[in-house]
């Protein structure tokens, strides 16, 4: 558009110029007329070509340059990216790190306080973790970490949290989902995870044990953490390979116990 005005503007100029000298020159023969025509045309065509070749490179030069502005805003969405998975996943697993874990804790209890919004935190801990880790090394412990951080993200939906807590712990926070439904969650779990092997021992069988707990609108994100941590020891003490619910009472009653 800004080119046609100028090729406009340039012709209209030199037409007017054009008659102009003829109306002074009208005297002249037609030889005369002859090269002031071709000077004329020359005289519009010339600087066309000129500013064309101007506009044409003042373009290529803008286009470049949204070119590299579009891969350096590229770059920068990246790195904000992998910033963001440093800062809030971990290294081994790709689950959220525990730090994260808490923010989301928070952020969830917020909802809760606002209106009928509930949630059920888990914790579970890889059973046969150490075993691995004296009988076959560390690396062979990481492979079948990376195995059960798999399947337990599997068995969730995107609304839900999975977060390294520890070396072998994972905690769980499932939006809307009640104790039951917690359980239930915990056995899909503990039925998948029978399909990992580890490439030293195929023979060992993997399990998990798991603490449950669900907001009741009292709690601190560390108190959470803490009951479900509760409720995981007792499962461990029962056996492992099970899953144990924190027995909730009033802030008032301090005799807080734990139920299989």
């Amino acid at each position: 558009m800004q080119k046609s005005r100028i090729y406009l503007l340039l012709t209209v100029n030199t037409v007017v110029l054009y008659g102009l000298v003829l109306f002074l020159l009208r005297d002249s023969d037609i030889y005369q007329w002859i090269v002031i025509g071709i000077t004329m045309a020359l005289m519009m065509v010339a600087p066309n070509l000129v500013i064309n070749s101007a506009l044409n490179r003042l373009e290529r030069e803008a286009a470049e340059a949204n070119r590299k502005l579009q891969e350096a805003t590229e770059k920068l969405d990246k790195v904000r990216s992998d910033l963001a998975s440093v800062t809030t996943r971990d290294e081994l697993t790709g689950c959220y790190n525990e730090k994260y874990f808490l923010e989301m804790l928070v952020q969830h209890s917020g909802m809760s306080n606002r209106g009928s919004y509930a949630f059920t935190l888990i914790m579970l801990q890889v059973d046969q973790f150490s075993d691995v880790v004296d009988q076959h090394g560390l690396a062979s412990a990481n492979e079948m970490l990376q195995l059960y951080a798999r399947i337990v993200r599997a068995a969730l939906r995107e609304v839900d949290i999975t977060a390294r807590m520890g070396s072998d712990n994972f905690g769980l926070i499932l939006s809307g989902a009640s104790e039951d439904e917690a359980v239930m969650v915990v056995n899909r779990i503990s039925q998948l995870i029978g399909q990992i092997q580890i490439s030293k021992d195929p023979q060992l069988k993997i399990t998990n044990s798991g603490g449950i707990t669900s907001y009741h609108g009292t709690e601190s994100p560390q108190q959470l953490i803490e009951n479900v941590n509760t409720a995981l020891e007792f499962a461990i003490e029962q056996g492992r390979d099970r899953v144990a619910g924190f027995n909730y009472t009033e802030p008032a009653d301090q005799d807080d116990q734990t139920e299989a």
